[in-house]
């Protein structure tokens, strides 16, 4: 989204993104509109929000699926009027920004769900680009990894441009898309070898799927609290595995469809190796 915004008239501009998904609820009116000291318990000074911020340039609400419901009129009237006031303010500022939403939702099932607002969709869907997920252009990965590598500082491993390196990334499905891409190959460069994809890696081309592998067997000759422990990991990741896979690395999707809390699903990733 940086690229558009550099190659479009605002590019003197400021570039500002709010991740929806990454910031609670509570704290997200404050994020997008800013706040005056003393607004709230922990307001101990005046902030500008990223509309603020980003007069004069582009705003990112990147996961805008994500948005509170209960803020999306808020949303709504702000970007209708061009003014905002701040949290515990009584004037409106103007401001001009370009704004772009991304979402690996679609919207307009949310829109049907009564999860997303309507009218908000429609005032933001002024021009749609469908980007399909990295898993169905594999073909892009070589430009992706050229692209991602470019902007870091310091040597590159010789490694990480090799055909069969390349060739290995575009063996995997990548459920979580171009931030997944990005990590691994920030981990990559740190350790300085081809470090061991994902745990929820699931080739299109393996022959085994994670539905297809044999069952876990029980063996009565084994103590019974170990082998209990052994099929509770494994449930654990097959779980996970499918359910990341499922909602395309969108870990929030990811933790309401399960009925799990957010930071908790990151903790059981960390645990598998698949974060």
């Amino acid at each position: 989204m940086e690229s558009i915004h550099e190659r479009g008239a605002r590019s003197e501009g400021p570039f500002v993104v709010v991740d929806c998904s990454a910031i609670p609820s509570t704290l997200l009116e404050s994020e997008l509109f800013g706040h005056e000291r003393g607004a709230f318990t922990g307001a101990g000074a005046q902030r500008i929000g990223a509309l603020e911020a980003a007069n004069g340039g582009t705003l990112f609400l990147d996961e805008v699926g994500e948005l509170p419901i209960d803020l999306q009129p808020k949303l709504l009237r702000v970007l209708e009027s061009r003014r905002v006031k701040r949290v515990g303010a009584h004037a409106y500022l103007p401001f001009n920004v370009r704004v772009i939403a991304a979402t690996n939702r679609d919207l307009r099932d949310e829109v049907a769900a009564r999860r997303f607002r309507a009218d908000l969709y429609y005032r933001l869907a002024v021009v749609e680009i469908q980007l399909p997920p990295l898993r169905e252009r594999l073909e892009d990965i070589p430009i992706l990894v050229e692209h991602l590598l470019s902007s870091r500082h310091g040597v590159v491993p010789a490694f990480i441009q090799s055909r069969q390196f390349l060739e290995s990334l575009q063996r995997y499905e990548w459920p979580g898309n171009v931030r997944e891409l990005r990590n691994y190959l920030e981990r990559c460069v740190t350790l300085n070898e081809a470090a061991p994809l994902g745990a929820g890696a699931r080739s299109e081309r393996d022959t085994e799927s994670t539905a297809a592998r044999a069952p876990l067997e029980i063996d009565p000759d084994r103590p019974y609290r170990k082998q209990r422990d052994e099929w509770l990991r494994e449930f654990e990741v097959r779980y996970l595995e499918c359910l990341i896979a499922k909602h395309g690395g969108n870990i929030t999707a990811a933790a309401r469809s399960a009925e799990l809390d957010r930071a908790y699903l990151y903790r059981l990733l960390w645990r598998n190796q698949m974060r």
